[in-house]
């Protein structure tokens, strides 16, 4: 029994299909953070990892400094940012 040509190709289109499902989305979830990322400012209200939201203060290069209630300020490292929330719209009378 020897490596056939049919093998390969099977083998070949089993790679690419794998790249398509799931390196390829990854990717650019992981571009599409990067970029929320680097676009952080100052009155962002944010979301973390551990699920804690507060209002962006101050950004540096590797960490966030956000402000909960009462003023409470502390200190994230920025991959701990997971979503910026959206600002709410008010409702239409």
């Amino acid at each position: 029994m020897g490596f056939g040509k049919m093998d390969l190709v099977f083998l070949l289109g089993t790679i690419l299909v794998m790249y398509f499902l799931f390196f390829l989305p990854q990717r650019k979830k992981q571009q599409a953070l990067t970029k929320m990322l680097a676009g952080l400012k100052r009155g962002d209200q944010v979301a973390t990892t551990s699920g804690m939201r507060g209002e962006v203060v101050a950004v540096t290069d590797t960490v966030v400094t956000l402000k909960f209630h009462d003023n409470v300020r502390i200190d994230f490292d920025k991959a701990a940012i997971v979503q910026v929330i959206a600002a709410e719209t008010p409702a239409a009378s």
